[in-house]
This record gives structure tokens, sequence and C-alpha cells, in this order.
């Protein structure tokens, strides 16, 4: 390191050493923290956060102190002990964005306090699956409740698809990366993090995280498939259901009015339960939520 690095360095560790006295640390602790957050910032995609405006610039670090706050805060957390450091980088900060905007919205939107989330009030979220342009406005129904829903497009080559953690207010976090654009990963992806809210909400000061492309045998996970799965369709019901033997689009549709869910959503189901991807197909791609929760339409 030559000697305008040294002088770089030392003033951007200025630059976040202020934050000392806030987050009760020692001199040392901090500057530990420091280390690690310049590390995963040398992993991160550069042009990507230019163009979402997170950084002024290639090699700006002093734009994302909250960023800071939460790589120290970390320490010692189950993604802290990941061992794919790019997509710990990767994950962190856009999970400290999604902090962040949480806690903007508890300030600025008055939240009202969260009183817990029942079986019957899940349920009545997932028929709200049956209409596409419900997606723009779920954030607002969910303030209703003291849940806070944070669309955040995931960073290129982000393995997660969601989130769900509660903020020093008590207010829960939901965050979404919409990883994949299908309406049933979406919906299955929401109902499951609602499901920790009802299930889990005593053990929400640490995340959650999600990456449903690997499978869990976590009880904690393993409970949330199940209420989530049982939210949109009752086991009892499921277990017999004529999709299951008359795989015509016209049984998936008939069977998803009766249970007033997206059909999508059945057609996801029958995906996962078969091992079959590219059934149904036309179905699950019909709509790209991307596009709708982003743009509109």
């Amino acid at each position: 390191m030559n000697q305008d690095d040294e002088k770089t360095g030392f003033q951007e560790w200025a630059d976040f050493s202020v934050a000392g006295d806030a987050l009760g640390s020692t001199a040392s602790d901090l500057y530990s923290s420091y280390i690690i957050y310049k590390e995963r910032l040398n992993t991160l995609p550069q042009k990507e956060l230019v163009r979402r405006g997170w950084i002024s610039a290639k090699g700006d670090s002093t734009s994302l102190v909250n960023y800071f706050r939460d790589v120290h805060e970390e320490q010692g957390s189950a993604l802290y002990r990941k061992s794919d450091t790019a997509n710990t980088s990767l994950i962190s900060l856009w999970l400290s964005k999604v902090k962040s905007q949480g806690e903007m919205e508890v300030l600025l939107r008055g939240i009202p306090k969260f009183d817990g989330l029942s079986k019957d009030k899940l349920r009545e979220i997932s028929r709200l699956s049956v209409d596409v342009n419900v997606l723009p406005q779920l954030p607002r129904i969910l303030s209703d409740l003291g849940i806070i829903l944070i669309y955040m497009e995931a960073l290129p080559s982000m393995k997660l698809d969601g989130a769900v953690f509660k903020l020093a207010s008590g207010n829960p976090v939901v965050g979404m990366s919409l990883r994949y654009p299908r309406l049933d990963n979406f919906w299955f992806t929401l109902l499951h993090e609602l499901s920790h809210l009802h299930l889990h909400r005593d053990v929400l000061d640490s995340p959650i995280l999600e990456d449903f492309d690997c499978e869990s045998d976590s009880e904690i996970e393993v409970s949330a498939n199940r209420l989530a799965k049982n939210t949109f369709v009752e086991r009892r019901v499921w277990r017999n259901c004529e999709p299951k033997y008359n795989k015509s689009f016209g049984a998936i549709e008939k069977f998803a009015n009766e249970m007033g869910v997206h059909k999508a959503i059945i057609a996801g189901m029958l995906r996962k339960e078969f091992g079959n991807y590219t059934a149904y197909s036309k179905i699950v791609n019909e709509y790209d939520v991307r596009e709708i929760v982003f743009h509109g339409s």
C-alpha cells in the first residue's frame, strides 16, 4: 500500500469511526468490522451499485454507512459464518438496504404495532392472489397489519429469494428479491415468510434468509413450508385433489377457483410435488412479477 492509499484508507476509516459511540463498541472492534466491510465491498458489483444509486462512483464506500453498521452488528450471526464469501457480500448488502428502507417506513409512515398474524389472516392474504394487480398494493395492505413488505430486486448472482426479521420497533420486515419472476414463486415466498411471523415471531431478532433452490431440513423451515402450503390448500384436500390425476389445464383452473387462489399457485405446487419443473410452464410464466411490481405492467 502506497502513502496515498494509506491516507485514503485512513480518511475512510475516520468517516466511519464516528459511529463508535452509537454502536457502543471499542475502536478496535469497529476497525475489525471495517476491514470485513472493505473486503466485502471489493467483491460487490460496483457498476450495478452505481446504476442503482447505492454508491456515487466506483470505489465509493462512504455512501454505505448503514451497511457498515449492519456488517458490524451481524458478526457471529449465521450470515457471517457462511462460506460463500461473494454471495454473503451480496446478501448482506441487499439485507442492509431492506433494513434501512424498513426503518424509513416506520419513521415516515407511522406503521402500527404488529400484534401477530393468525392462520385465518394468512388464508385471507393468500386469497388476494387471484388478482395479479394486487401485487403493487400488498405493501400498503400489509402495513395496516404492522408488517413492512419491501420489494428489493436481487443483485446479480445473489442466491436469495426472501428474508424476514424484526426491527427495533417490533415491526417485522419481509424482504422479497423477486429473483424468479413467476407468480407461483412470488406467492409461495410471501406466504412462507408470513408463516414465520405466525410460527416464529420470537426468534426474528436475527434475519431468517431463504434460498428455495436449496432444500432445508431445519424444523423452522419445514414448519413454515408446511403452513404456507396448507394456507393455499388444506392438506386433506390436496391429498386427493383432481389435478393430481386429471392433468389438464382445465382441471387446474377449476380447482384453483374452488380454493380461491390463482391457478399458477396450484400449477407450481404440482410441479414441486412431481419434480417436473417443465410442466404447466404456460400457466406459471403467464405473468412477469418483476414487470408488474417494478414497472407497473
